[in-house]
């Protein structure tokens, strides 16, 4: 006859624990999917990421989801092991291996979570070296292959700025995004033809001299909540980026590159390498 539970029995910590561990890891699950799916960061590169990274609120997050994940996961596998009854020796070596690799992983994610790369860092990556190019390697597999990312192609370069600039720049211009990328009053230039991104990168690049040009603000009147502080630091940052990307794509082989790319590129190279180099630490 099967005897009921009480908080007396053996293992009723454990028991108890698991429970508790997996309502709270619903809840965390659901957020993570649900940033990373669902919110317009999403989309964006690894700026978004190092921004949460250096966030103490969202420190906390992952140090609790990589705690409750790892003891959810292995307590599990500990109760399933003694529903076995296996002899003492075996279980006590099997639950020492087990734990010690739980406490091992736990260190390694910790450790990464609370000593992060500094988001300066990061910005000055992309400054100096562009937007990345590859294979998505946390993408199911699909046919055909991995899917691939290109963020130095001119069109999902000038997304992902605008994205930056509308969601993660503390604004210190008035100036609309249509306005900016010379869309504004003219609707059929916001198509995706080779003629009209060319043209909305070179309007990009007027406005990013522009904005270059004005005086710093003040750092008490900086929002270094913001992944970029000012309008400003933006602007010089985004002009570095996309100096670096026009060089990443004139530099790639030929059957990659046709005349009139390689015209646009030249002509971003003549605009925007004037402006000075990108450093977080000055301009943030």
């Amino acid at each position: 006859m099967a005897t009921p539970y009480v908080s007396s029995r053996s293992g009723s910590a454990q028991w108890l624990m698991q429970r508790i561990s997996a309502v709270v890891l619903i809840f965390l699950a659901f957020l993570h999917f649900g940033i990373q799916h669902f919110t317009p960061d999403a989309v964006s590169t690894g700026l978004t990421v190092s921004a949460r990274a250096n966030n103490p609120w969202w420190q906390a997050y992952y140090v609790a989801f990589v705690v409750l994940a790892l003891y959810h996961g292995v307590n599990g596998v500990v109760g399933i092991i003694r529903d076995y009854k296996p002899k003492p020796l075996a279980r006590g070596i099997i639950e020492l291996v087990l734990w010690s690799l739980a406490v091992w992983f736990g260190i390694m994610g910790i450790k990464n979570f609370i000593n992060p790369l500094p988001l300066s860092g990061v910005k000055e990556f992309y400054a100096k070296n562009g937007f990345p190019v590859g294979e998505s390697a946390g993408h199911p597999p699909i046919p055909g292959g991995a899917m691939r990312y290109d963020f130095r192609d001119e069109l999902r370069e000038l997304h992902l700025l605008a994205f930056y600039l509308e969601h993660h720049t503390h604004r210190t211009d008035k100036a609309s995004l249509a306005e900016i990328f010379g869309h504004a009053g003219k609707p059929e230039a916001a198509s995706a033809s080779p003629a009209n991104v060319t043209a909305a990168g070179e309007a990009f690049d007027l406005w990013v001299l522009s904005q270059s040009l004005t005086s710093p603000l003040p750092p008490e009147q900086r929002d270094r909540e913001e992944i970029f502080s000012t309008t400003r630091e933006f602007t010089i940052w985004a002009a570095a980026v996309r100096v670096a990307n026009a060089e990443n794509r004139r530099r790639a082989p030929g059957s990659q590159r046709d005349l009139m790319h390689d015209a646009a590129d030249a002509a971003i190279l003549e605009r925007l390498s004037r402006i000075s180099s990108y450093s977080a630490t000055a301009l943030h």
